[in-house]
């Protein structure tokens, strides 16, 4: 059994908080970015008269990054909207394996979204952007590396589940920390 200060569990926390680290500050500079480019893109546009042509582009597959990776934040924060109305009212060990199931079917997703999104990777290895030369590969590398981090959250999750117990989802009254 799984203790709470085992090194792997050390282990586990330190790759949280790396992984963590990189998404947050990854998600803070291509917000800034897609901020600074929408910027300019309405100076160049309505003040310079010389639009900047592949801006808009940029910003919209900036923002398929930015989805993903705020998919991962929901997930490192358990903040994923969810219906509880009905399983709070259950017994705890009923909703343990109700948690358990729900973990079991995200890691699925996560597997299947990790190999067709390489798939998809192969695709889009043949095209390029239209307005500037960015192959779209780099777009479609986000979903199945994003998707293998939410597996790692759910096999994390799903350890937590058997080891300390499910997670209390009960309204708190929203002081939820």
């Amino acid at each position: 059994m799984l203790q709470e200060n085992s090194s792997f569990m050390k282990c586990v926390r330190k790759a949280d908080k790396i992984v963590g680290t990189i998404v947050d500050w990854l998600a803070i500079i291509l917000l800034i970015f897609i901020f600074i480019l929408g910027i300019a893109q309405v100076v160049w546009r309505w003040i310079l008269n010389n639009p900047i042509v592949w801006s808009e582009e940029m910003i919209r597959l900036t923002y398929v990054w930015i989805c993903y990776l705020g998919w991962v934040i929901a997930e490192r924060a358990d903040s994923h909207i969810r219906i509880t109305s009905i399983v709070n009212r259950l017994p705890m060990s009923v909703q343990k394996w109700q948690q358990i199931f729900c973990h079991i079917l995200c890691i699925i997703m996560c597997v299947l979204m990790v190999r067709y999104g390489i798939d998809l990777i192969k695709v889009g290895m043949k095209r390029t952007a239209v307005s500037f030369p960015m192959n779209f590969a780099v777009v479609y590398i986000m979903g199945p590396l994003c998707n293998f981090i939410l597996m790692f959250y759910e096999i994390a999750a799903l350890i937590e589940c058997f080891v300390v117990g499910p997670r209390d989802y009960r309204d708190k009254g929203g002081d939820e920390e």
